[in-house]
């Protein structure tokens, strides 16, 4: 197993495509079990995807007052593997490269520590419910985001400037900065009340976008990243 982790086609390809798969399927796992109630309407039943967050899979106690442990568990042990793949993924994304072009940048430096960074936030998310420590788990949500845009960014100019060959793998890294840069524009500069009528729809269907945009943007470093090493 500990060989599999020293093998790039493993820790930047199928590694990442093994938990980004397990990521959506315990999300909408977890989605089944959530009993409903929302922060505008606690009466709801189920989990409703244009009026719940993301985060409220994690809550201990739905604003309807029931009790959603199930969700809970599987909520965290979601989040658990995506923090671990971004982990892994950002500091075999250094090695490899930096071993390959004998690349040593301080921008690349930076933004792989960004990236880590980003993974150790998650953690924070799924171990911090919404209901009962929502300053801390906002915090942790905020800077998530915060670092993987400069991450991303980061990453984008420091791996084209790296190689010609590299060039195409940067347009990944770019799409991450774009969809979390969108991000922090609608939810920290509060665009979604002045672009929208019903703010907490908006905010929901806002963030499943972008998490989706993210995940099409990992899958798409994942492809460019195949499409290197076969060339190699």
């Amino acid at each position: 197993m500990i060989e599999l982790f020293n093998k790039p086609r493993f820790t930047l390809i199928k590694f990442p495509l093994i938990g980004i798969g397990s990521f959506i399927l315990l999300l909408i796992w977890a989605s089944t079990f959530y009993p409903g109630g929302t922060e505008n309407n606690p009466e709801t039943t189920g989990y409703l995807f244009s009026e719940n967050h993301i985060s409220d899979l994690g809550r201990i106690i739905t604003p309807s007052g029931v009790s959603n442990i199930t969700s809970v568990f599987i909520f965290i042990f979601a989040l658990l593997i995506m923090a671990c793949v971004l982990f892994i993924f950002f500091y075999s994304n250094y090695t490899f490269y930096k071993k390959k072009f004998s690349y040593r940048g301080n921008m690349f430096k930076l933004g792989t520590f960004f990236g880590m960074c980003s993974s150790l936030c998650l953690l924070g998310v799924a171990l911090t419910p919404v209901d009962i420590n929502m300053k801390d788990h906002i915090v942790y949500a905020e800077w998530l985001f915060r670092f993987l845009f400069g991450g991303s960014v980061l990453l984008t100019i420091s791996i084209y400037n790296m190689d010609k060959s590299t060039h195409v793998l940067s347009f990944g890294y770019f799409l991450i900065a774009f969809a979390t840069g969108i991000y922090i524009l609608l939810s920290d500069f509060k665009l979604n009340s002045v672009l929208f009528s019903d703010v907490h729809v908006a905010n929901v269907l806002t963030q499943k976008i972008i998490t989706l945009s993210l995940v099409v943007g990992f899958l798409l470093v994942g492809f460019f990243n195949n499409r290197f090493l076969k060339q190699q």
